[in-house]
């Protein structure tokens, strides 16, 4: 897409504060440079979103205001010097304009590894503000922590004037794809546990990953070894979907030997991380990984973990967020079912077959397929599909809270449609919106 300027920045750039939040819209089809340029900003610590807002508010594009020099940076540094966080000792103008310079996409060192990244048309870089193939999972995920933050702010800058935007404008995140985007709006369920597991239990997390892959769900894991390894197998063998949420750098394969591994789900599925290209293994990323496997799941089951696993840290996340957890039991003698075990006594639903986990989420199950949608039918009939709907949602769900993806799941429907449907039944008086957005069906 061509983008056109409108005026001359370095003439008419404002200093004074804007509440804009960066407008990531046009995101789909933009070109490595842009992409580029976008990130770069966001690397700067603190005021990275924020500028970024500023810069899209005023250019056309990031590539613009980078390639405008030194006079669009004056300006930014100088809108963005009256607005430093209040922690810390604050930067002199100076200063800050060195750490606008040393982001400069020609001076950036990740740029060079991002853009041979991105020439890999399998690749896709996903804006979490107005892109709508960025997971809605992960979107709630990063509204969650935003609150927290709001709740519990540990400066000065969440009362000032500008704190809601502020917080707003860290949200802007960047999640990078190897693989199809749309798979990350499919339903999935978390399959997780220990690295050095049984051979049982790799078979165990490697069956209930085929049948729920069959059923049309998608399995989400890490990509260690053991039983995430298990898992992405079993989706894999059986057709079906799996995401593999990396703990580091999009480029780089960890562990080593599941390279091929690796190809297969990208081509099957998705290989996704929020960290550049080139960034380290860090333990801590791990445990950020884990919650993203959380966040996209609808429920984690774990088939064998330590209670020293990262698997419950997963466990614990999901919970966190108001989901099931599912623990496959083992022996009492062997210590790397002890995590299972611990997580049982603390409410986890005990699981040995695939029944366990539908019984408890009966949404889950593939609901058959109606001939015509609601609304290429004629009044009469639409009527009575509304009526069998509501009959499938009672007989469902009962007197149960659902929200939009357990609707979408019963419909075997994309979420948007699902939405649309939910929202047209409300009007209707059919079901009841909550306060936390779920919904509950008026008696029939």
């Amino acid at each position: 897409m061509t983008l056109h300027r409108s005026h001359s920045p370095a003439r008419s750039l404002p200093d004074s504060p804007s509440r804009s939040l960066p407008d990531t819209s046009s995101a789909i089809g933009l070109k490595a440079e842009e992409h580029i340029a976008r990130i770069s900003l966001l690397q700067w610590e603190g005021l990275g979103p924020w500028a970024l807002g500023w810069v899209l508010q005023h250019f056309p594009s990031a590539l613009d205001f980078w390639q405008d020099g030194k006079a669009a940076q004056g300006a930014l540094s100088r809108w963005c010097h009256d607005r430093q966080p209040l922690r810390g000792k604050p930067k002199d103008l100076t200063a800050v304009l060195r750490q606008i310079e040393a982001i400069h996409p020609k001076r950036w060192p990740v740029a060079p590894k991002l853009n041979r990244w991105l020439e890999n048309n399998n690749h896709h870089v996903l804006w979490s503000l107005h892109d709508e193939r960025y997971p809605e999972g992960l979107l709630r995920f990063n509204e969650t922590a935003l609150r927290q933050i709001a709740e519990h702010p540990s400066d000065a800058e969440a009362h000032s004037d500008h704190g809601q935007t502020r917080l707003a404008v860290r949200a802007c995140r960047v999640l990078f794809v190897e693989g199809n985007p749309a798979h990350l709006h499919a339903h999935g369920l978390a399959i997780v546990g220990g690295r050095a597991c049984s051979d049982r239990a790799a078979e165990l997390a490697k069956d209930f990953a085929a049948q729920l892959a069959s059923d049309g769900l998608s399995i989400i894991s890490g990509m260690a070894e053991g039983i995430d390894a298990a898992a992405h197998l079993g989706a894999l063998q059986a057709k079906g979907v799996t995401v593999a949420v990396m703990g580091t750098g999009i480029d780089r394969n960890y562990p080593r030997q599941h390279l091929e591994l690796r190809q297969q789900i990208a081509q099957q599925g998705a290989v996704i991380s929020h960290l550049l290209p080139g960034q380290n293994i860090e333990k801590f990323r791990f445990l950020q990984r884990n919650r993203f496997i959380a966040a996209l799941a609808v429920a984690v089951l774990v088939v064998q973990a330590r209670q020293q696993s990262g698997a419950l840290s997963t466990a614990q996340s999901a919970v966190e967020q108001g989901k099931t957890v599912f623990a496959v039991p083992g022996s009492i003698d062997d210590p790397r079912s002890k995590g299972c075990h611990l997580l049982i006594r603390q409410g986890a639903s005990l699981t040995e077959r695939i029944e366990d986990i539908y019984s408890e989420l009966p949404w889950l199950v593939r609901a058959p397929r109606h001939a015509l949608p609601v609304e290429a039918m004629p009044a009469s009939a639409a009527g009575s599909e509304c009526l069998s709907w509501m009959t499938e949602l009672s007989q469902r769900m009962g007197q149960d809270a659902f929200d939009v993806h357990q609707l979408a799941a019963l419909m075997q429907s994309s979420y948007e449609q699902a939405l649309v449907q939910s929202l047209r039944w409300e009007l209707e008086g059919h079901i009841r919106r909550e306060p936390n957005g779920r919904y509950v069906l008026k008696p029939l």
